[in-house]
């Protein structure tokens, strides 16, 4: 009688809803679990052994983890199925070389059966890209080994029912079998908060057959994920071979939350849905506890088909996290106690606040190197000096500012050479703004050279970065835009002049004049508007300039009479209505106001997200909620800025000062 042996062979084959080969996967540790195991973009902790290698390169410090599972409780024959694993992760060199992982698995069926699995796994960051994407990317060698037990009711069991052989080998408990395998997995990080993950495993398909054959069939897991401090969200489609030979398909959706506490830990919530083929459907819930270094995690598995007659599956672990806290765990304490503070101090708090800091000046004597080398277009050699000075100074937000900005521009353009076109002129003034914190024009300045070289991809890659930095939307112009970018801010003048925007003229004008000191007809359109405006004095000088660089001897004749009738005013001599017209020269062609296209700055995402610095609590908690989101997603200089409008509220805010800290060691280093 062999009733036992029937019954591991049933219960096995009711693992997932079908009958399954050996090895087949069921999960690791009780957080991935709790999530539908939708783990393979996700995968941040040392269980990403088991559900993609490339992941324990997002393991940050040392992690050791054990855990217990009883699968699909309550079987109609008595099975009792059990599930254990043990895990190790440990980055080398903080894991600027990598983490190794070592993993150990075991599923039994009481003492009739059992699977287990040593693994070796390796994860690495593998590329890097200035924009903030990564690639990650994992390998795992495995031993797998599995044996029947020994079952009183078997001993004499005859092999191939011809017991002249003997007993049967198999059914008496004596044989064991093993085989080598392997894994390899990826995950491709995207600048803001989206992960892609693949993992294929059991790359061999290795033969674990004890006679005949038995292959581990090959399986592909791909998941996409978002992923912000606290909050996960996750869908995966796993493929592997069915019982009945075909392809089954499984997807899953997940999402997971965690509630952060000052003082009695973290707690976390999670959940998914899974549907696929051959009827199989599942539920699944979990919880987290933290505290410190310890991390409690239980999971409930509930499949709604194929398996019937359980009451689902029930997962523990508990993971040990060594070493310092992360980055992460620090901004979340940060985040905290800037919320307990405000609550502390009561609505009033920040409203003494409201001066604007004052930008660090490379005008600062002790700057005069780095302000020379930066005149000399030397980006590199500037921000070597400036570390240096940097390292025996207190931390302060202009200073990283400074840095930060040296170190973007150095990124594109270490050295330039001597300027010899407009364009050369043009990039330089626009990066030399850039630095001396003249964010405005330094973006109009920097559009413009990219309109007279916009085939440069280096420098649209620089716009983009001053776009997320800055909050300042670039002046692109489209490819088949019927006016230069110079005709275009000519035709805006023209535009809020027909509005009566004398305020925008004066500012489109003056725009106009940066770019190009010498531009005739913005320097007489000047003149022009300050003289009608009653501004004598001004309109004269910018007369002045444009009559030196005026060659047409129409428009010379007129300037020299419009600056008498100036002068005479200036004088007491002019009659009230003796003035010239607001446009001296012909205007560039003006639709009729229904058709002017009326061209908006559009904010960018960063700037619309931020809100204004108003004093309010409420909006240091903002800033610093968004400062942590940027910070989430590896975009440093975007963080430092939302944490510098905190110090402008609140210059005492050590919260906001500990996050600039953290931001200038963490950020890459180029």
């Amino acid at each position: 009688m062999i009733n036992p042996l029937l019954a591991a062979t049933l219960s096995l084959a009711l693992l997932a809803g079908g009958a399954r080969a050996a090895f087949e996967e069921t999960g690791s540790g009780a957080r991935a679990p709790g999530m539908g195991d939708a783990f393979t973009a996700l995968a941040d902790d040392a269980y990403s052994i088991h559900y993609n290698p490339a992941g324990l390169a997002q393991v940050d410090r040392p992690q050791f983890g054990a855990a217990y599972s009883r699968l699909y409780v309550g079987l109609s024959d008595g099975s009792e199925i059990g599930s254990s694993q043990l895990v190790y992760a440990h980055p080398l060199s903080h894991g600027k070389r990598g983490t190794l992982g070592l993993g150990w698995d075991r599923l039994s069926l009481g003492g009739l059966y059992s699977e287990s699995t040593l693994t070796l796994s390796y994860g690495r960051r593998v590329l890097a890209r200035e924009s903030g994407s990564q690639l990650l990317a994992g390998i795992n060698f495995k031993q797998l080994s599995h044996s029947f037990g020994r079952a009183a009711e078997a001993t004499n069991a005859c092999q191939d029912l011809d017991c002249s052989k003997g007993a049967d080998p198999l059914l008496s408990g004596s044989n064991t079998k093993s085989a080598f395998d392997g894994d390899l997995g990826l995950i491709y990080r995207f600048p803001r908060r989206f992960q892609l993950g693949l993992s294929v495993k059991h790359l061999l398909s290795p033969n674990v057959a004890f006679s005949g054959s038995d292959k581990v069939e090959r399986a592909i897991d791909a998941g996409l994920a978002y992923k912000s401090l606290w909050l996960s969200l996750a869908g995966e489609l796993k493929l592997h071979k069915s019982a009945s030979g075909g392809m089954q398909r499984d997807m899953i959706f997940a999402a997971e939350r965690f509630f952060p506490t000052l003082d009695y830990g973290q707690f976390g919530l999670r959940g998914a849905l899974g549907i696929g083929t051959a009827d199989w459907r599942q539920i699944t819930f979990g919880s987290s506890y933290r505290v410190n270094k310890i991390q409690f995690d239980y999971a409930f598995l509930l499949p709604v088909g194929g398996v019937k007659g359980q009451s689902g599956s029930h997962r523990m672990a508990l993971t040990f996290h060594f070493g310092a806290p992360t980055g992460d765990e620090e901004m979340s304490r940060d985040i905290l106690e800037q919320a307990q503070k405000l609550r502390e101090r009561g609505p009033d708090y920040g409203y003494e606040y409201s001066e604007e800091l004052k930008p660090q000046s490379l005008d600062d004597p002790r700057l005069a190197e780095v302000r020379a080398l930066i005149l000399q277009r030397r980006y590199r050699p500037a921000q070597k000096v400036l570390t240096e000075f940097a390292k025996n100074q207190p931390l302060s937000p202009p200073l990283i500012r400074l840095s930060n900005r040296l170190g973007m521009v150095v990124s594109h353009y270490a050295d330039l050479p001597e300027p010899k076109s407009k364009f050369d002129l043009t990039l330089v003034a626009g990066l030399n703004r850039f630095l001396f914190g003249e964010d405005r024009l330094a973006m109009l300045q920097t559009s413009y050279a990219y309109s007279l070289k916009a085939e440069d991809i280096r420098l649209n890659k620089f716009l983009e970065d001053m776009e997320q930095g800055l909050g300042i939307k670039a002046e692109r112009m489209p490819p088949n835009h019927p006016r230069s970018f110079m005709e275009e801010l000519l035709y805006r003048v023209e535009f809020a002049n027909t509005r009566g925007e004398t305020g925008k003229v004066e500012a489109l004008l003056s725009d106009i004049l940066v770019l190009e000191p010498e531009h005739v007809t913005a320097l007489e359109r000047l003149g022009s508007l300050r003289y009608v405006t009653g501004r004598n004095l001004e309109a004269i000088k910018a007369w002045e300039a444009a009559l030196k660089l005026e060659t047409r001897e129409s428009e010379l004749e007129s300037l020299r009479e419009y600056m008498r009738l100036a002068r005479e005013r200036v004088s007491g001599k002019a009659l009230p209505g003796e003035m010239p017209p607001a446009a001296i020269v012909p205007a560039v062609p003006a639709p009729p106001l229904a058709r002017v296209p009326v061209v908006p700055r559009e904010e960018s995402a960063a700037r619309r997200a931020a809100p204004a610095v108003s004093g309010d609590p409420r909006d240091v908690s903002q800033l610093y909620q968004k400062g942590v989101e940027f910070y989430a997603r590896g975009e440093y200089l975007q963080a430092s800025s939302m944490f510098m409008r905190i110090l402008r509220i609140d210059p005492d805010n050590e919260q906001a000062r500990k996050a600039l800290e953290r931001i200038d060691r963490r950020k890459p280093k180029r």
